[in-house]
Formats: C-alpha cells, sequence, structure tokens
C-alpha cells in the first residue's frame, strides 16, 4: 500500500492491492483520514467475519455499487499510510475538516 502524488495530474494517488484511489487535495485525503479514524475495525470484522468472506472491513466507495475491502491489519495499514502521508506534508494541507458525506472518486 502507498501514497504518491503523481507530477503529471498532480492528484495524490492511494494503490491498496488492486484498488487505485485518486484524491484531488491533501485536504480532501485528510477528510478520508477522519473517516477512516471514525470506524471501529474490531466491531467490524466481528460483525462481517459471519459472511464468509476473506476481508471484514468494507468501506463504501461513492454511489457505486462497489466496495473496497481490508483485513484489520490491511485496514489498519491504510489508516498508517494516510496518516503518515498527510504528517509529511502538513505544511501543504490545510486543518481537514468532518468527512460529510460518502467518499466521492473520482476515476479518470
Amino acid at each position: 500500500m502507498r501514497l504518491f502524488k503523481c507530477s503529471a495530474c498532480s492528484k495524490i494517488h492511494l494503490e491498496a492491492g488492486n484498488v487505485l484511489v485518486h484524491f484531488p487535495s491533501l485536504e480532501r485525503l485528510g477528510k478520508f483520514l477522519n473517516y477512516l479514524e471514525s470506524i471501529d475495525p474490531f466491531h467490524y470484522a466481528s460483525i462481517n467475519r459471519k459472511k464468509g468472506l476473506a476481508k471484514d472491513i468494507f468501506l463504501p466507495v461513492g454511489d457505486l455499487a462497489v466496495n473496497m475491502a481490508f483485513t484489520v491489519a490491511e485496514f489498519e495499514e491504510l489508516k498508517r499510510t494516510v496518516s503518515e502521508y498527510l504528517a509529511a506534508h502538513k505544511a501543504e494541507a490545510h486543518p481537514p475538516a468532518g468527512f460529510g458525506e460518502l467518499m466521492k472518486i473520482e476515476w479518470n
């Protein structure tokens, strides 16, 4: 899992397995981190474990019928990766506001 800023389009890209998420700004990435920190991964892992799927934590992807799926360890890695990236670039960032709405992913 990694985060990087594209020199061609200036978006921040999150690579998580075979999922690529684009964030237009550090502020938007900060909102995503606030959203991640509001989730209790162990609660959802306990509930979803009974479904028999390989992953236990599902994050909605905008209005699409698509979810990003993570194990607890992958989810914690996601939060850590986003947090560390923001910490390294905090001089560029504005203080993140509340998530407020489901994450809207730009697919192009």
